[in-house]
């Protein structure tokens, strides 16, 4: 399997259109106000618009309302949702059923236990997504450029293809893709000069490491 990339927290045109030029494989939005990487949804309706295939947009969103996910499609033609918060199995499930979106749901990764919150959520998400928990309340905060043990995965067999996120940047991705044996990587602050601000540079060398371009 090729290895597939995805940059989180894009908030220019510039940065969108340097992911594309680089062949990202997924664009992440944050629709998350308390983020520092936060566009809303007026932003997204424009950016996503930009998105051209193969590449694939994902908005990224925390324990949303309905209103506001009618809202989020009405003004957007983003390809994924990505469900970042607290969002328990029935909610995922309704949210399915209510958006008939292709869904990603972020896990927040502390010890080995925390996986089994897996399997509650397979059955109706596209994709999984392993993040690193906040060390204040143990819950899950992404874009924090903290990673989790990556040993905590191995061997762990997942039924859904999943993203590794937190932490990530070119320095330690090859030791991550090789402890956890992660296909599909999550980046956002490994490549950033300051927050929402992507490097095409440190994009670049990125996924060239994955690429094993730049070893």
């Amino acid at each position: 399997m090729k290895y597939l990339i995805k940059i989180c927290g894009i908030t220019s045109e510039k940065d969108l259109k340097a992911a594309q030029q680089l062949g990202v494989n997924f664009v992440g939005f944050v629709l998350v106000e308390k983020s520092k990487r936060f566009i809303n949804l007026k932003k997204l309706e424009s950016l996503s618009r930009i998105v051209r295939k193969p590449m694939k947009s994902v908005a990224l969103v925390v324990d949303p309302s309905d209103d506001f996910l009618a809202r989020l499609l009405l003004r957007s033609k983003v390809d994924y949702i990505q469900l970042h918060g607290e969002e328990s199995p029935e909610r995922v499930d309704e949210i399915a059923k209510l958006t008939n979106m292709p869904l990603i749901k972020a896990i927040g990764v502390e010890k080995r236990s925390d996986l089994h919150n897996i399997r509650s959520y397979e059955h109706s998400v596209d994709y999984i997504l392993l993040d690193s928990k906040a060390e204040q309340n143990r819950h899950l905060k992404g874009g924090r450029g903290i990673s989790f043990n990556w040993n905590i995965i191995e061997g762990f067999n997942f039924n859904k293809p999943w993203f590794l996120a937190g932490g990530l940047n070119a320095n330690n991705v090859i030791d991550a893709m090789k402890i956890s044996g992660a296909k599909m990587l999550d980046v956002s602050t490994g490549v950033e000069t300051k927050p929402g601000k992507k490097s095409f540079d440190k994009m670049k060398e990125f996924i060239g490491r994955v690429n094993g371009e730049f070893i």
